[in-house]
């Protein structure tokens, strides 16, 4: 399968209110910019305990993956990116005016083969322009041994051609990978603390392998956008409001989130995911 190709449109910074100039300078040359800290490390050790405690089971028996979205069914993850102190990082890459398009939990247990090919963010998504940023908020430690992202910095400047290889132990929901490999010289691991967050492009090529220990890892990746972007293809994208107004009104704004795992929120979580349930929720 080959994806369609698309230029990039590199973010607009804004005023800075949390990093340097070198900083931002770095993250348009490459694409991703880590570690920043965020978060306290105790307070990642309060929210990684909460996922652990999840009901697994009944999660894992809803109709729409309850890993995408999650804050939809967990208000707590929903303060936790519209967090002034996260948001103000991603306003100085994007602007003040920002939303979340979707967010999804990373849970690999220990001992897990889960895996992560190499991909795009925005493979699926039909945006113009391609100004995303993902956050990936740490909640455990993310190193290699556990299977902590790699990035190929500086290869974010146009979507590359995809092919799907579904397998049980990809977690991506078509398997979907670039057609094109990466050396091992030209990727870089990203070592993460609790409470620390890495920063990439929607372009920027990320991949993670297996967790080899005998802890969990456990991430929250986060994707922003600025109000001016605006959807032009593919089954509807409703939109979180993290930081800001929205006058474009480009995508339906989702309302505050129910009461964590509450029946209105399942049923929230279900109405915004189902229009995706056909493309395999590719599409968010």
């Amino acid at each position: 399968m080959s994806a369609p190709t698309s230029k990039s449109a590199l973010p607009e910074p804004g005023v800075p209110h949390v990093l340097s100039g070198d900083q931002i300078a770095g993250y348009l040359r490459d694409g991703c910019l880590f570690p920043i800290d965020v978060f306290t490390s105790k307070e990642a050790m309060v929210w990684a305990a909460q996922i652990e405690a999840l009901p697994l089971d009944q999660l894992l028996a809803l109709p729409a993956p309850w890993t995408q979205k999650t804050y939809i069914l967990l208000d707590w993850l929903d303060a936790l990116m519209r967090d002034p102190r996260l948001t103000a990082v991603v306003a100085d890459l994007l602007g003040e005016d920002l939303l979340v398009l979707s967010a999804d939990l990373f849970w690999k247990p220990a001992r897990s083969a889960k895996r992560i090919s190499w991909h795009q963010d925005l493979n699926y998504w039909g945006l113009e322009p391609n100004d995303v940023v993902t956050a990936w908020v740490a909640l455990t430690l993310a190193v290699p041994e556990n299977g902590g992202m790699q990035y190929a910095p500086g290869k974010h400047q146009a979507l590359a051609a995809h092919a799907e290889h579904k397998t049980d132990d990809n977690m991506l929901p078509k398997g979907q990978e670039l057609s094109v490999a990466i050396a091992p010289e030209e990727a870089v691991d990203v070592v993460l603390m609790p409470g620390q967050v890495a920063f990439h492009h929607g372009l920027t090529p990320h991949a993670s392998g297996p967790n080899l220990t005998d802890a969990p890892r456990i991430g929250f990746a986060i994707r922003y956008a600025p109000t001016r972007v605006r959807q032009t293809k593919g089954p509807a994208m409703t939109a979180r409001l993290a930081r800001g107004t929205d006058t474009y009104g480009h995508f339906q704004l989702e309302p505050d989130p129910p009461a964590a795992l509450s029946s209105e929120a399942l049923a929230m979580h279900r109405a915004v995911l189902d229009p995706h349930a056909e493309f395999g929720y590719s599409t968010i």
